[in-house]
């Protein structure tokens, strides 16, 4: 696809993204990873921003919470009553470290794990484990997974990288944005209208609606 292509993508789907940053690795890694058909750019994109925002600025997860009670909403497993999530309210490193902690590959909650393996990119990986996965693709630690995938560069080359290796081009290709929705965010299926719609404005803009 075409940087002109790209561009028009990106604006539709980012419209406060900075083109100076992210045209040039976003055409990169589309290359790179056959993210090359109007259906693909489009999911793909969907997603991105779901993740990140329509200025692709929120590269990292933000665990920084003001409010005890949003914490039981998010983590009920984790969080039992307002008493228990009190303390970890404007504490983002101990909140990562806690709700984290014996899953998704990482260490109990003294290991440091949690907080190291926050989510970052434009796909948000999470965890231990799956910095672990990208790691052997691009021939890095975890721990510098985890920085590299704060960095425009890293961001969309994890986020292309992720949708290549859990079969999401393929759902792409059939229309599945649901199905995508599911891998990325699991079953809460968080901003799912978001990913649609947006999916959707940059199928009509590339002319294949």
């Amino acid at each position: 696809m075409s940087n002109v292509n790209v561009a028009l993508a990106l604006t539709t789907a980012a419209p406060r993204a900075d083109l100076s940053v992210w045209l040039d690795v976003v055409s990169a890694a589309f290359e790179q990873w056959d993210v090359s058909t109007p259906r693909r750019v489009a999911v793909a994109l969907g997603q991105f921003v779901a993740e990140a925002g329509d200025d692709f600025h929120e590269l990292v997860e933000n665990l920084t919470y003001t409010h005890p009670d949003r914490l039981c909403a998010v983590w009920p497993r984790r969080f039992a009553s307002i008493a228990d999530a009190a303390p970890y309210c404007g504490d983002p490193e101990a909140l990562a470290n806690h709700v984290y902690c014996n899953k998704l590959g990482n260490g109990d909650e003294a290991s440091g794990d949690g907080a190291a393996f926050i989510g970052r990119g434009l796909i948000q990986l999470t965890g231990r484990a799956e910095y672990t996965d990208a790691g052997q693709e691009f021939a890095k630690s975890p721990e510098e997974m985890a920085e590299w995938a704060a960095t425009p560069e890293g961001a969309v080359q994890t986020g292309c990288w992720y949708l290549a290796s859990r079969g999401c081009l393929m759902l792409a290709d059939a229309w599945r944005v649901s199905a995508v929705t599911l891998k990325v965010n699991g079953t809460a299926m968080l901003g799912a209208d978001t990913r649609l719609a947006v999916a959707q404005r940059v199928l009509q803009a590339l002319g294949d609606g």
